[in-house]
């Protein structure tokens, strides 16, 4: 049993062979107790003195013999748990290897029928899935390489042939570095296809907003007084300005594109998407220049209106008192109405300034195409009008306080 050379071919066979040579080995140590007991019981007869029943020295020589077959019979039985623990630790290692190779194959089929998703969820969630692989495939290295090392030192035991051994560890290794290879395609895949949805959902959220921006700065409400045209035009400058830090965004998305994997930015329709973005955002710009310009000429309009408002409410009030003044014949009488007319003309000259002002306003309205000239001319008229029968109405009351002075005058010096 000791002697035999069956060391098993494969690891259960091994793991059989070793517990029945565990039972052999028990009873080796039991019987090591029995032939120790006897010898002992024998030498007892060699040491007699008197009568001696056997020769001393054939006692000890068959003491001495069997000691050494027991001794002979304990070397066996551990060369022979050695070399079935050395065949253990090769099978364990062949079928370690086994056990890689079969996770390699197991991976390989998966990379291989693994897609890169369809959309940004889809190409997330598999790249989750991938760093959890990345895991496995970092523990499965660590294994793989203890078990290495475990071929590496029942080479250097040389207690079995090289060739498998070596065979198998080439093989394995070439397996391993080619599943490496393709994970790391595969990461390099996921990694192209989830810029490219990234740059097409940011694009999307981009375009979305111009599309927004766009319904607002194409608003035809410029307001309808003073105070809500100021309220619109503040919120349309803080839109401008939200629209030019975009123009950073819209100006990137080639440089953008330039950085995603040849077989992304090479599509037609990607291509075409950032030419559609860029020409939206030149008419979002464009535009909101343009409502710019029509809320302020809309403001100056409320504006130029509310002055016009101001400037006849003062011309009704000045007509109305010329209209209804007489000049007085008394000299005192006369000296105080003069006096009122010098108060008008410094009142006059500030409601010219304004009303300059309003026809200066309603030049540039009307030389811009401002869609409200024929309203706007019309009121620059009416009040220019006004004006000009006040100046002629000042003009004749001047005149009479005048003659009225004269008159006095002549008759004082009489």
């Amino acid at each position: 049993l000791l002697v035999s050379k069956d060391l098993g071919k494969h690891l259960l066979e091994v793991e059989d062979l070793l517990q029945k040579h565990g039972l052999l080995e028990a009873d080796i140590s039991a019987q090591t107790e029995r032939v120790q007991a006897l010898n002992a019981a024998a030498l007892k007869f060699s040491e007699l003195e008197g009568y001696q029943p056997c020769d001393p020295q054939i006692i000890c020589n068959r003491v001495n013999h069997v000691q050494t077959c027991l001794e002979e019979l304990e070397e066996l039985a551990a060369k022979r748990r050695k070399e079935l623990e050395d065949s253990r630790q090769l099978w364990t290692f062949f079928q370690e290897m086994e056990e890689a190779e079969a996770w390699i194959r197991e991976k390989e089929k998966i990379l291989a029928a693994k897609t890169c998703g369809r959309d940004l969820s889809s190409v997330l969630t598999l790249t989750t899935k991938h760093k959890t692989m990345l895991g496995e495939l970092g523990n499965r290295r660590a294994l793989l390489h203890q078990t290495m090392k475990k071929g590496e030192k029942i080479l250097a035991k040389k207690s079995f042939s090289s060739v498998g051994i070596q065979e198998k560890m080439r093989e394995v290794c070439l397996r391993w570095k080619k599943l490496e290879e393709v994970t790391g395609l595969h990461q390099q895949r996921l990694e192209d296809a989830l810029n490219f949805f990234q740059f097409s959902a940011e694009t999307d959220d981009l375009v979305a907003w111009l599309q927004d921006t766009y319904r607002i700065v194409s608003s035809d409400d410029f307001g309808h007084d003073d105070y809500s045209s100021q309220a619109l035009l503040r919120k349309h400058r803080a839109v401008v300005e939200e629209v030019e830090k975009h123009r950073v965004a819209v100006m990137s998305l080639r440089k953008q594109l330039a950085l995603l994997a040849p077989d992304h930015r090479q599509g037609v329709d990607v291509q075409i998407r950032v030419v559609e973005v860029e020409q939206l955002y030149g008419e979002v710009a464009e535009v909101a220049v343009l409502r710019t310009q029509w809320l302020q000429d809309a403001l100056a309009v409320y504006r130029m209106f509310s002055e016009v408002h101001a400037c006849e409410v003062w011309v009704d009030e000045k007509e109305q008192w010329l209209e209804k003044m007489e000049v007085p014949e008394e000299l005192d009488e006369v000296e105080v109405v003069q006096h009122r007319f010098e108060s008008l003309d410094q009142e006059m000259n500030s409601v010219m300034g304004r009303i300059l002002d309003v026809n200066q306003v309603v030049q540039q309205l009307v030389e811009g195409g401002h869609p409200s000239s024929e309203e706007v001319r019309s009121c620059q008229d009416h009040l220019n009008s006004r004006w000009n029968r006040v100046v002629e109405l000042v003009e004749t009351k001047k005149g009479q306080l005048s003659s009225v002075l004269k008159i006095q005058n002549f008759l004082l010096e009489c």
